[in-house]
């Protein structure tokens, strides 16, 4: 039995790490959002550090982005009714998460499905809070559904802080790196940072809607 909490943890001493090294390369910015990107340590691909700013409360982020009911109905690369779906409750701060994606490309890439643990971590003081996941296997999927590719997310994170102690403006930082067995990898490095720059979009479109 996989202990998910073991998993949790590891997960997040990972991309906190990522978050401090070096050696990342200038890949794109665009509308607000600036990427870089380097080598994975994880497997054989790469590692994306994406970072913005928003005019919000980093809670209204955190919010959005943690409930995964709020989060389908916004996020355009998963569908609004049944795209994320929690197979197991470990506790208030870990869950065991499905989630799948719509086809891409005008279905030149076919839909996927992922099994995570997806976790929350608040930093003491108010330091800031982490959404974090990472695969990991469950019995009530353990095969891909038909008409699913099963796609791997190696260990990812978004990093939601106020900016100097305001409490309405919100620095975030993403670390994503995936696996959606897409081939030649030269499509895989095109495609999957566009994911970042769509999820943004998609962000500030829901936020902007709630004003």
């Amino acid at each position: 039995m996989t202990d998910y909490k073991a998993v949790a943890a590891d997960t997040l001493n990972i991309v906190e790490k990522y978050i401090d090294s070096d050696g990342w390369k200038q890949w794109k910015q665009s509308n607000g959002l600036t990427m870089v990107y380097k080598e994975s340590s994880d497997f054989d691909g790469r590692v994306y550090k994406s970072s913005f700013e928003l005019d919000v409360s980093p809670d209204v982020i955190v919010d959005l982005v943690w409930d995964i009911n709020k989060r389908e109905k916004w996020q355009s690369c998963v569908p609004s009714n049944g795209g994320l779906e929690c197979v197991e409750r470990i506790n208030k701060d870990l869950i065991v998460l499905r989630s799948v994606s719509v086809p891409q490309m005008k279905g030149l890439i076919g839909s996927r499905d992922f099994i995570d643990v997806y976790g929350r971590h608040d930093y003491p003081d108010n330091q800031g809070t982490v959404i974090y996941w990472r695969n990991t296997t469950h019995t009530m999927y353990s095969n891909s559904i038909k008409g699913y590719v099963r796609g791997h997310n190696y260990p990812s994170a978004i990093f939601v802080y106020s900016v100097d102690g305001n409490p309405n403006k919100t620095r975030g930082i993403n670390i994503f790196q995936i696996d959606g067995h897409l081939r030649p990898r030269i499509i895989t490095d095109k495609f999957l940072p566009n994911l970042q720059f769509d999820m943004f979009a998609d962000l500030k479109k829901v936020l902007k809607d709630m004003i």
